[in-house]
């Protein structure tokens, strides 16, 4: 017991120099949230600077892995941390971003509200009364009186009619589509989070619209976000601006399926080729991004040569080959040594070369007599 009061003497002592000199010496508890200024970002660790002199450092699995992770961070932001252990022997405050990410998704969605900021929100499934989102990893709601009706009409016009079972089905359509909204209404403690769609597309607006597109000229190459896919082409948003890269404009080999190339949501370059001034909509392309492979395929691969390539499709007349990226070649049936299989790596002969045309004739057939 002696020992014991001897420490609590010396401690307090401590603490009344400490107060004299106005020392302030900040103490963390396990568990606790600190937000700290980021110093240093690297692979396996984060430093931050969490005032009263202290520094903390986040590595290995406490820098979790979602899109709220450390590799999203720079020098200079602020960030939120839990407490591990209030010292390690290199005297850093040990951190997680892992063991507070619920904290932190809220902290983004609450600046988001007080700020008015815009958010990128993916459609889950209907509900009664509105839609359910993912926002920022956690779980939103969008009343159905603040959806842009104008933007959805042709999706929904069934909305303001029927059954709740009818109005279920005609809002499928949306599942799996991105929102931009508005947060309305934040409430952590009750997991409480209200989106409005309308709210946010008033920066998208007619007059929004018109304003961009006034600025955007066929040349351009843009950034935007994959809205929907159809058999004919990809629809893209542009900051409000709508666009629809064709099918023959995705790539320079034969596309069947835009599905295979891009999903809803995913962020796309695009080049502009035409502006249609009465819908307001563009004519895009992502394949005049690349090189064309078709201009200088009879200086690269003249008749004759020996090509290795991957069976990329069979069809009833034969199988196509991708040589390189954009550039396939056909073996007929009749220049085939044997079956082929897709994802079958091959060699052939160049039969036949024609860039006007974009046709490439090869034979394994003509490479195992010569073999």
């Amino acid at each position: 017991m002696a020992n014991a009061k001897k420490v609590h003497t010396e401690s307090s002592v401590m603490d009344q120099l400490l107060e004299e000199h106005g020392i302030q010496v900040k103490q963390f508890h396990p568990g606790e949230l600190v937000e700290g200024v980021v110093i240093s970002v690297s692979h396996e660790q984060v430093l931050l600077d969490i005032g009263a002199k202290a520094e903390g450092v986040v590595s290995g699995s406490e820098l979790g892995d979602s899109i709220l992770s450390a590799r999203n961070l720079e020098p200079g932001d602020t960030a939120l941390a839990a407490v591990v252990q209030p010292e390690n022997s290199q005297g850093y405050v040990v951190l997680s971003f892992k063991r507070c990410e619920k904290d932190r998704q809220w902290k983004i969605v609450e600046d988001a509200f007080e700020n008015e900021i815009v958010l990128d929100v993916k459609v889950q499934e209907y509900n009664k009364g509105g839609l359910l989102v993912d926002c920022m990893g956690l779980r939103g709601f969008v009343p159905l009186s603040h959806l842009d009706r104008v933007h959805f009409a042709e999706d929904i016009a069934k909305f303001a009619a029927g059954s709740e079972a009818e109005l279920k089905e005609s809002l499928k359509v949306l599942e799996g589509k991105e929102l931009k909204v508005k947060v309305i209404e934040v409430d952590m403690d009750k997991n409480r989070l209200v989106l409005s769609e309308k709210e946010a597309t008033r920066a998208y607006s007619d007059e929004a619209r018109q304003e961009k597109l006034e600025k955007i000229e066929v040349g351009d190459i843009l950034t935007g976000i994959v809205t929907g896919l159809m058999p004919f082409g990809i629809f893209v948003d542009l900051e409000g601006v709508e666009g629809l890269v064709h099918i023959s404009e995705i790539a320079w080999e034969k596309v069947n399926n835009p599905g295979n190339y891009y999903k809803v949501g995913e962020k796309i370059e695009v080049k502009v080729l035409g502006i249609d001034e009465d819908s307001g909509k563009l004519a895009l392309s992502v394949k005049r991004l690349i090189p064309n492979p078709w201009e200088d395929v009879q200086e690269k691969y003249p008749v004759g040569t020996k090509i290795t390539g991957t069976v990329s499709r069979i069809v009833p007349f034969g199988a196509f080959v991708t040589v390189e990226q954009g550039l396939e070649g056909l073996i007929h049936v009749s220049e085939a040594s044997g079956p082929l299989e897709a994802g079958e790596e091959v060699e052939a002969i160049v039969t036949l070369v024609d860039s006007d045309n974009q046709k490439l004739a090869l034979s394994t057939r003509l490479l195992e007599k010569m073999s």
